[in-house]
């Protein structure tokens, strides 16, 4: 099967979408990393509750209290569940494999989990779940991969000539893979390697694509040049 950009990119907001909205993202991060610390306050407010509710028996009107204590240590109990309904649980960068990490990356959400910085001819991402995992390019003579990059497909665009570079994933300074996207119609865009037969893009390669398209002209100019993504079965 094929999966066109249309059907990428012009999917109504589902409940996956509703899910990775930036506050919940963040919220369910900070709380997956602090659960031990949320579950001891619980704790406490289930012994206050506790102890307001004995005052309670006694006949004192501290139903309300009661009511609070109780109600605060239950969203406590409850936020990890709520927090592994946002991000379900996965190993932490650090831990996962080569295969385990490029299939995180290809599930990624290019805006939502990365952060894309430029400096002098050279461009950079990085993961903001863990800075350590990164994705970066030169443009200069040692990013170069082809000076000189020609392709059938290029003939849709208004410059025909292009280059292409090599973007290096690395992590904490190791180098891990490498990838090849071609800057076409004088820099207005940087596309993913294709199969010269097929013109499928690989969902990998497209989604370093993604996280690198700074003028947010990838989906125009895949679909002029007729390039595919490939759905994986």
């Amino acid at each position: 099967m094929k999966l066109t950009l249309s059907d990428i990119k012009g999917k109504p907001m589902g409940i996956d979408t509703i899910r990775r909205t930036k506050a919940a993202t963040r919220s369910a991060m900070w709380i997956k990393k602090n659960e031990h610390s949320l579950r001891e306050i619980a704790l406490v407010f289930f012994i206050l509750a506790l102890f307001v509710g004995v005052v309670w028996l006694t006949g004192k009107d501290v139903e309300p209290i009661a009511f609070v204590l109780g109600s605060i240590c239950t969203l406590l109990y409850i936020s990890p569940k709520l927090a592994r309904y946002v991000l379900p649980d996965r190993k932490p960068v650090r831990y996962m494999s080569y295969d385990e990490i490029l299939d995180f990356i290809t599930k990624s959400d290019a805006k939502l989990d990365w952060k894309w910085i430029e400096t002098n001819r050279a461009e950079e991402a990085f993961l903001k779940e863990d800075p350590r995992l990164r994705i970066s390019v030169r443009y200069d003579q040692d990013g170069i991969h082809q000076k000189d990059f020609t392709e059938s497909w290029m003939t849709a665009f208004a410059d025909p000539k292009a280059s292409s570079y090599w973007f290096n994933l690395s992590y904490d300074h190791a180098l891990i893979d490498r990838f090849i996207l071609v800057s076409v119609d004088g820099g207005k865009a940087e596309l993913p390697m294709s199969d010269p037969d097929t013109l499928q893009v690989d969902p990998l390669n497209y989604k370093v694509a993604e996280i690198f398209d700074k003028h947010n002209t990838l989906e125009e100019y895949m679909t002029r040049g007729g390039l595919r993504v490939e759905k994986n079965t």
